[in-house]
């Protein structure tokens, strides 16, 4: 029989001071005086370190840098365009795909009378509660507060209407990455790619079910394969969680709208917002946000996804590739609660990248008191020159406007003060306030709007 280790001291860790404690009096419950001391924190514990935010420069961090740096999606942009310096040193090994993203790298920048126009589908996409339809449903939820899970039921069928061939290319797409990783099955792999072909089509939904399971039934066999690794283990969640989220109801929308017309006062008034939802489906059903989609952003997603497919761009760029999608993705959010528009700009052979941000509801102490108006900042990079910032706040036909610009031009534009208050004359605004200064340093959002710390907390919606 194997020999038994006999313990003669406790295991006791090196932090921690040991004393010799005298016998505890049984008359005290607790004896609280000869507590252990701890010298210093465990540095092995990685319990909270993975939720720091500032550990790395991904996920949360990202948004974080949002509120320090307010022209981060800026560098992110330039960091883009200046791909295609690497990409021209790259061997030629496909001249079609090469002359192609030197086509989109051309078609990203816009000249000056394109802003506007740009301007517009950037805001068209900020948000879709806008229009008619909104405008009704708010002024019901004023009159009748009680109303808002029901409203919320109806704006939720509406979404699951419009956003069903959005869940299956969702779904299609990570069918796709499965297929790639399981080269080595041939028979899993053919599987995959052709259930993904069937899911970017168009369906009915008796057609749904039957696809659903046999992507179920394909997930399983998958999770089963000896090829199945710890990226896949990520990937079938997301799959399955996304055919979850398809509306097959046909009677979900027609429920949820029944539910609100009940608080709808007269006939007149419930034609007009049963008028008003099928308006509103059938608009993007045919394609109105497609029309209006920023040409800046459909750009940039095109050239992501040329570099994604081109293995040696992303062997060179892909940590960078990755920083590019989320800053896009997380501006604006929860962390910077504004509009947000970016304009990569062209104009006399020199090129300038443009980021504006703005709150349409600041408050400001006045000569009249609190005072709300419209504060908007500009940040931007002109190529050869270097970092401005522009800082304006509107309320009425009055008008704030700061200026900072780089150390060596900080003479030339002190200059204009005449310049400028002559062009904000002409269109309308009396000039209150102006301010042209050096930028010693770059201005975080919160320095700038002072009311995000608090706007930034959250949203206390339920739906």
């Amino acid at each position: 029989m194997a020999d038994i280790l006999k313990v003669t001291a406790p295991m006791v860790s090196k932090n921690v001071i040991q004393t010799n404690k005298a016998a505890q009096d049984p008359s005290v419950p607790f004896d609280l005086q000869e507590i252990s001391h701890i010298v210093r924190n465990n540095q092995s514990s990685e319990l909270l370190g993975q939720h720091n935010v500032y550990q790395n420069e991904t996920g949360s961090a990202v948004l974080m840098n949002l509120l320090k740096d307010p022209d981060v999606t800026v560098n992110y942009l330039k960091n883009i365009y200046m791909l295609e310096e690497i990409i021209n040193l790259l061997p030629v090994n496909n001249n079609t795909v090469t002359q192609e993203i030197q086509q989109l790298f051309q078609s990203l920048l816009i000249q000056p009378e394109q802003i506007v126009e740009e301007l517009m589908r950037q805001e068209f996409s900020s948000t879709l509660f806008k229009g008619e339809l909104f405008d009704f449903l708010r002024g019901m939820l004023h009159e009748t507060p009680g109303i808002r899970q029901e409203v919320a039921e109806l704006l939720k069928a509406m979404n699951g209407i419009l956003s069903r061939q959005d869940v299956l290319d969702s779904a299609a797409n990570n069918l796709d990455f499965l297929s790639d990783q399981l080269t080595g099955s041939s028979t899993l792999s053919a599987k995959l790619a052709e259930l993904a072909a069937r899911a970017r089509y168009p369906m009915s939904d008796e057609e749904f079910q039957p696809l659903k399971q046999n992507i179920l039934q394909v997930l399983k066999e998958v999770e089963g394969s000896i090829l199945y690794s710890p990226q896949m283990e990520k990937v079938v969640p997301i799959i399955i969680y996304n055919l979850s989220r398809y509306q097959d109801n046909p009677q979900c929308l027609n429920e949820a709208l029944l539910n609100v017309l009940v608080h709808v006062n007269g006939r007149e008034n419930k034609e007009e917002l049963k008028a008003l939802v099928l308006e509103y489906l059938e608009r993007y059903q045919n394609g109105e946000a497609q029309e209006n989609r920023s040409r800046i952003m459909s750009v940039l997603a095109q050239i992501i996804g040329k570099q994604d497919q081109e293995t040696d761009i992303t062997s060179l760029n892909g940590d960078k590739i990755e920083k590019i999608i989320i800053s896009l993705l997380s501006s604006p959010c929860n962390y910077t609660p504004l509009l947000h528009f970016v304009i990569p700009l062209s104009y006399h052979d020199m090129t300038a990248f443009s980021e504006l941000w703005v709150d349409p509801n600041d408050y400001q102490e006045t000569k009249e008191g609190t005072t709300r108006g419209i504060h908007v900042l500009i940040t931007f990079d002109i190529e050869g020159i270097g970092q401005f910032e522009a800082e304006f706040w509107m309320a009425g036909d009055y008008l704030k406007f700061y200026l900072f610009c780089p150390k060596e031009y900080h003479r030339v534009f002190s200059g204009l003060y005449g310049t400028f208050e002559k062009i904000i004359q002409e269109h309308g605004y009396h000039l209150s306030e102006i301010k042209i200064d050096q930028m010693e340093k770059t201005r975080s959002l919160m320095d700038v709007f002072k009311t995000l710390p608090y706007k930034r907390t959250g949203v206390d919606v339920k739906i």
